[in-house]
């Protein structure tokens, strides 16, 4: 059952990273960022992040019931601490601009230090999540979901460019892509 969810969630990471990397050579156009939240691309990203993350869920529950929690304090903090922090942090840019709307630019408060500060906090959430449940069933899909949102900003810095010019430019010059690049 276990292995089974782990397989589902990896499925629905995989298949993002497959239709953002190949589908624009296959003609689909591109994947992410999606244009319009009517467009087959939002529709079946949403759709796929929630196969990604829900069995994820529901494995960890299931292991951390029968076999328990490693290192509950510090895997507690830094997943409560990184996925409070990128709602957070999504609330500060807006949802809707979030998943692909392009209602302006944010450079200020933690955008002023990352351009991806959600990717960033969730990531910390993720190593938390893996401290908490260090089983291959879960941070393989963990790891899929990390190398998304590592690979995530190369897909949109284009798309941005491309919206926002020279202030999109000046704002990546200045402002490194995550904490420390």
């Amino acid at each position: 059952m276990i292995w089974g969810l782990s397989a589902l969630s990896s499925l629905g990471f995989l298949t993002i990273l497959g239709l953002s990397l190949i589908g624009p050579r296959l003609g689909l156009g591109s994947y992410w960022p999606p244009e319009e939240t009517a467009s087959w691309q939002h529709q079946s990203f949403r759709a796929l992040f929630r196969v990604g993350v829900y069995p994820l869920v529901a494995a960890s529950a299931i292991l951390g019931r029968e076999i328990g929690f490693a290192l509950p304090f510090v895997g507690c903090g830094l997943l409560i601490l990184g996925f409070g922090c990128a709602l957070l942090f999504t609330g500060k840019l807006g949802w809707k601009q979030a998943f692909g709307s392009a209602e302006g630019l944010v450079t200020t408060s933690v955008y002023a230090y990352s351009r991806n500060p959600v990717y960033v906090a969730t990531m910390f959430g993720m190593l938390g999540w893996a401290v908490l449940l260090p089983y291959a069933a879960i941070v393989l899909p963990l790891l899929l979901w990390a190398v998304l949102y590592i690979l995530a900003p190369f897909l949109e810095e284009p798309w941005l460019e491309a919206r926002f010019g020279d202030e999109y430019l000046a704002y990546k010059e200045k402002t490194p892509r995550f904490l420390w690049i």
